[in-house]
């Protein structure tokens, strides 16, 4: 097994891991771990209004609710 084979398979341990035992309430971060996608995209999505619900208390602060992105995953499998 090479170096970057296991990083790969770590990588899908992790993965794995973040969606098993999500928090109830996630940053942008979580969040993104959570659906597959980057930091990015979910940026990208909030700004064109198209991603799943979230809750931003001041200009800072960006959360999300574990249900409401099983729901939207749900929504748009």
């Amino acid at each position: 097994m090479t170096s970057q084979d296991l990083g790969q398979e770590l990588a899908e341990i992790r993965a794995l891991v973040v969606r098993t035992n999500t928090p109830e309430v996630l940053t942008p971060r979580e969040a993104a771990d959570f659906l597959s996608v980057t930091d990015e995209t979910l940026f990208r999505w909030r700004k064109d209004g198209v991603g799943p619900k979230y809750s931003q208390p001041n200009s800072r602060i960006v959360r999300y609710l574990r249900d409401d992105l099983i729901s939207w995953m749900k929504e748009y499998q």
